[in-house]
């Protein structure tokens, strides 16, 4: 069992994907999770799941992207009187559309869900455990936050051509590179309060969205031959929260299956 038994860590985006595997994962290191997410449901899943394996979770269910949800979170996580120890900003989103027809409205809430809302989140999570014995945050990036998006790996599906401009998700990829500064940022400033902030940027993931044309393709432009599965990002992650990482902060993990490297 790990040493962050009885360790609280909220985990946001936790209803499906590497959210849902990164609670689980930290579930089986001893740590109890406070699920976070739009919709109930799913959430109640993978509360579900961990209970099957002698977790404790703590549904939540709030837009982590408004003030009041980032509240509700707060409360939700005080009321379970454990004492609060990591943070991991999973949540985001996609916001696809050609590059000369992007929607000022739909830009500015794509950058409030995958980087604001992290930001206001880890300010208020430093100020709870740095009051007490430090803890770990750790945001949940992307490779497209380190090297621009090629069309061609996708096809039809996001066509390199159109008449307004190749379509790009580029509001995405600027919040991603965002997140990588943020934690570097938030490390220094919050080492002095014991709390150690680090990034893991995936590469392609197969979170059940693609057929297999899709998978194919990325699979082929990755150097292993295949795309990661959301248990190979958790146990990043797990690994970031644990002791083990305890002079680890500042940093990124790039868990790409080589993607950034050629």
């Amino acid at each position: 069992m790990d040493p962050g038994e009885n360790r609280l860590v909220i985990v946001t985006g936790a209803g499906s994907g590497i959210g849902r595997a990164t609670a689980v994962r930290l579930a089986r290191s001893g740590f109890s999770c406070v699920l976070v997410g739009r919709n109930k449901g799913p959430l109640d899943e993978t509360a579900e799941w961990i209970g099957g394996i002698g977790g404790s979770a703590y549904p939540v269910s709030a837009d982590v992207a408004t003030i009041e949800g980032r509240e509700d979170v707060l409360l939700a996580t005080e009321a379970t009187r454990e004492r609060l120890y990591g943070l991991v900003n999973n949540v985001g989103d996609s916001n696809i559309s050609p590059l000369l027809s992007q929607d000022v409205e739909a830009w500015r809430e794509n950058m409030v869900l995958n980087l604001e809302s992290a930001a206001f989140l880890s300010f208020e999570v430093i100020r709870r455990v740095g009051e007490g014995q430090g803890g770990s945050i750790v945001n949940v990036a992307s490779v497209y936050g380190k090297v621009a998006l090629n069309n061609r790996y996708y096809d039809d599906r996001l066509p390199a051509r159109t008449s307004y401009g190749p379509v790009r998700d580029v509001s995405y990829a600027a919040s991603k590179g965002g997140l990588r500064m943020l934690s570097k940022e938030l490390a220094v400033a919050a080492a002095q309060m014991g709390v150690r902030v680090n990034t893991v940027s995936p590469g392609m993931i197969d979170v059940g969205k693609l057929d297999q044309d899709g998978i194919d393709r990325l699979s082929d432009a990755t150097p292993m031959g295949r795309m990661g599965c959301p248990e190979e990002i958790a146990g990043v992650i797990n690994f970031l929260l644990s002791t083990e990482a305890s002079f680890v902060t500042g940093a990124e993990i790039v868990v790409d299956g080589g993607w950034t490297a050629w």
